[in-house]
């Protein structure tokens, strides 16, 4: 082999080296992505029965979405004493996608949402997360709402939500109309880009509890106000009450919630 050929049969080497390093490279970041689909499932809903249930009467339900990592045992735990002492049956769902915390355990959101940007409505929403939202709320509610109604005795329901679980309850007003009679939104916003194929004003029979912290950092006062006003502008029923509180919450006003449901 002359000298000649050496120097071309080391160029060749080299390129192919190269070559085969990038390929892999690529390979690696194809193997690491990430492909969502659509598909059925089974979601759990937890079930608290007030003391007084009689299946032969007719009953309140309340059905709490917890926010984003969230559970529903956690939900259930936290929010539904004031509901069950109330006589109200209060169920919760967990929301279908799995968020692992720090410290190992799982928990779960609603709609993908882009942690990275953690004020919601200071970003336009991505595709993806829209699709999700629409997911949870046409697919997901609709099921979870007709298997309550199949399953107990119920007269009246309204759907509680707290930060992103409220966003769903917004949602969920608007395209369950006809099937809710109405929405307790704690912490949390809503926007018309998030509608799908909705009109805003078909929700309007809906009643609607907005309770807000003035002193939110996740969910500026002004945002969640946006949203009342929205509503209001279409005609909804809206009873507004802030208070000194940030993002939570407030378990001092559950009295208030009780009272709100109990006087349509």
């Amino acid at each position: 082999m002359t000298k000649t050929d050496l120097l071309i049969y080391s160029l060749l080497s080299l390129f192919l080296l190269i070559y085969t390093s990038v390929q892999a490279q690529n390979d690696t970041i194809q193997q690491n992505s990430v492909l969502w689909s659509k598909v059925e499932a089974f979601t759990p809903t937890i079930v608290k029965l007030p003391d007084n249930y009689n299946s032969t009467k007719e009953h309140t339900l309340i059905i709490g979405l917890h926010g984003y990592s969230g559970t529903a045992e956690g939900q259930l735990r936290w929010l539904s004493k004031p509901f069950i002492e109330a006589g109200f049956i209060y169920a919760t769902t967990q929301a279908p996608y799995p968020v692992l915390h720090e410290n190992g355990k799982l928990a779960y959101e609603w709609f993908l949402y882009d942690i990275s940007s953690p004020i919601m409505l200071e970003r336009p929403a991505s595709d993806l997360e829209k699709k999700a939202m629409r997911t949870s709320t046409e697919n997901q509610m609709g099921q979870v709402i007709d298997d309550l109604k199949d399953k107990y005795s119920v007269n009246k329901i309204y759907v509680a939500g707290f930060s992103q679980g409220g966003i769903i309850t917004y949602l969920t007003g608007i395209h369950h109309h006809d099937k809710i009679d109405g929405i307790i939104i704690f912490s949390s916003v809503v926007d018309k880009d998030w509608l799908g194929n909705d009109n805003i004003e078909d929700g309007k029979g809906v009643r609607t509890l907005i309770i807000q912290g003035e002193h939110d950092k996740l969910v500026p006062i002004e945002l969640a106000e946006n949203g009342r006003d929205l509503l209001i502008k279409n005609g909804y029923d809206v009873t507004y009450k802030k208070f000194n509180g940030e993002h939570t919450i407030p378990m001092h006003l559950m009295d208030f919630v009780i009272d709100w449901i109990k006087k349509e």
